[in-house]
């Protein structure tokens, strides 16, 4: 019987590693040709990442307490997805020749898939985002009964499910589209460059740093940190990686376990703000303010160096207090064996910001990354990625792209309520009351980016509270790029803001530590983050 058990786990396996392969070649094939029109990538993407959330909790059947169930429950799910975008899918030209005809078959195909996001979004995500994402669908449906500016005119479940499904500020709008065209390119990238060894690279050079300097255990997490961030831009993913061997050297020279979490949470939370992968927010912000992704890096940049400077001197000034040296039992020719080997391996990344800067587009030059990063690679026996590593790469950047491209159709519903609804507006009228004092609307807004970054992606955070404050703070005066940055600031940093700071959580199960300590000295270590934008 457990053989059995083990055979079909084997199989799901197999399927969904398959399913990701190809998701990931065909997002790679129409990122180069671009010969699938946005209108149907969008669904298909869906369909993609929700097949794939699917199989991945399958695969775990044997962790539930009730597995049939589970099993049910999942496959439901699934078929709910495929239905559910087979409309957009196959008559998307009759739909858009009849719109506003509002048919049972569109208000059926998106409530099914208004379920299976709000399902599939709390798996991969938490609870916290398709909570939000039902209170405002009850907000569009029972909205007219609220007083004064927060109410609305009313408007039927069916107009409310058409919008969401057929309107380009629903569902299948900005966020979607994102996830579909920048976000798996990104992480197949990301996936290659560390497969090729270029993480390896970075622990040898954090390690050199570790050698050289006071408080050199500290340090070396920030620049990990830093490093590993513009690879993955993930907060919770970045400490427990670098976290790993960084957490257990600080407090081996003398840090206390709370500071060392607290350094792990803040240096990998800045991942989020250091590009190129910025967490995947810098290609929203290209597309929500119209620019070019190199003027977003150029802008992010300098904010992300002062504030890794910040953490620097706030370990040096600790070390220096505390007496605590470099690391001297790491063998340093040891360390620059490693980054002689596996220096190479940092030129793929090195050739997608130099296209970026040429001006060549953004799926262009991942892609010229994608490509040369095995043929850079085969240089050294040591980095040489064999073709099953070229396929896991692929597999692997698809289903990694789950979670975010999960949370940004979940913000696609958020944002198509606050479109229809006109809350945005609601809101920016409540800013308009501090139109004269306009720091205590940035106040305002900094405390919306905040909790809602507590329970969801900075990506979908960012995307929520700038589609209902970015426009109002424009027209106070304050430049568009600035105010986004402003945004997006407040909404990665909210990772290391206690009560709800799940990187310091992350950092503090590592180092054994406190969480809600861990989390005040991360915050305190962040203070620059917060007080900057």
């Amino acid at each position: 019987m457990e053989s059995k058990k083990t055979d079909i786990t084997q199989i799901l396996k197999y399927i969904l590693y398959v399913i990701a392969l190809l998701g990931g070649l065909l997002h790679i094939y129409n990122s180069a040709f671009g010969t699938i029109s946005s209108f149907q990538m969008r669904p298909l993407h869906l369909a993609i990442v929700g097949v794939i959330a699917v199989l991945m909790e399958l695969t775990k059947l044997k962790d539930k307490k009730h597995p049939v169930v589970t099993s049910v429950m999942n496959i439901v799910i699934m078929l709910f997805v495929l239905f559910g975008v087979s409309e957009l899918l196959f008559n998307y030209n009759a739909i858009a020749r009849t719109a506003g005809n509002i048919t049972p078959k569109i208000v059926v195909c998106c409530t099914l898939l208004v379920i299976a996001i709000l399902f599939f979004t709390e798996r991969k995500v938490g609870k916290a985002l398709p909570i939000i994402a039902f209170i405002f669908i009850l907000y569009a449906l029972f909205g007219q009964y609220l007083p004064g500016i927060m109410g609305h005119r009313g408007y039927t479940y069916k107009r409310v499910m058409y919008f969401l499904y057929v309107n380009g500020n629903g569902i299948f709008g900005t966020a979607l589209d994102t996830s579909a065209r920048y976000l798996v390119l990104f992480m197949i990238m990301g996936q290659f460059i560390e497969i090729s060894g270029t993480s390896k690279l970075f622990m040898a050079l954090a390690d050199y740093v570790s050698s050289k300097l006071r408080g050199g255990a500290a340090k070396s997490s920030v620049v990990a940190s830093a490093l590993f961030g513009t690879i993955s831009g993930t907060p919770i993913a970045n400490v427990m990686v670098t976290g790993a061997f960084t957490i257990p050297m600080m407090k081996k020279s003398g840090f206390e376990a709370d500071f060392a979490a607290g350094v792990e949470a803040t240096a990998s939370t800045g991942g989020l703000i250091m590009p190129p992968m910025m967490g995947a927010g810098a290609f929203v912000m290209a597309e929500l303010l119209g620019l070019s992704y190199s003027s977003i890096m150029v802008a992010a940049i300098i904010p992300a160096l002062l504030y890794y400077f910040s953490i620097y001197l706030a370990i040096d000034f600790y070390s220096a207090k505390s007496g605590i040296g470099r690391v001297e039992e790491i063998d340093i020719a040891e360390v620059k064996q490693r980054i002689k080997t596996y220096a190479h391996t940092i030129l793929p990344l090195a050739a997608f910001i130099v296209s970026v800067i040429l001006g060549y587009s953004v799926f262009r030059s991942a892609i010229i990354c994608i490509i040369l990063t095995p043929i850079i690679a085969a240089l050294r026996k040591e980095t040489r990625m064999s073709i099953k590593d070229v396929l896991d790469g692929i597999a692997k950047g698809m289903m990694s792209t789950v979670s975010l491209g999960a949370a940004c159709a979940c913000a696609g519903i958020i944002v198509g309520v606050i479109s229809l609804t006109g809350f945005g507006f609601s809101f920016a009228a409540l800013l308009g009351v501090f139109k004269n004092i306009p720091i205590l609307a940035l106040m305002i807004t900094m405390l919306v980016c905040i909790i809602m970054g507590m329970g969801m992606p900075a990506v979908a955070s960012y995307m929520i509270t700038a589609t209902i404050a970015a426009n109002t703070l424009v027209n106070m005066g304050f430049s568009n790029i600035a105010v986004h940055m402003f945004v997006f600031f407040f909404s990665c940093f909210s990772s290391v803001t206690p009560p709800v700071a799940l990187a310091s959580y992350s950092a503090a199960g590592l180092a054994q530590t406190n969480p809600m300590k861990t989390g005040y000295r991360a915050f305190l270590l962040a203070l620059v983050a917060f007080i900057v934008p």
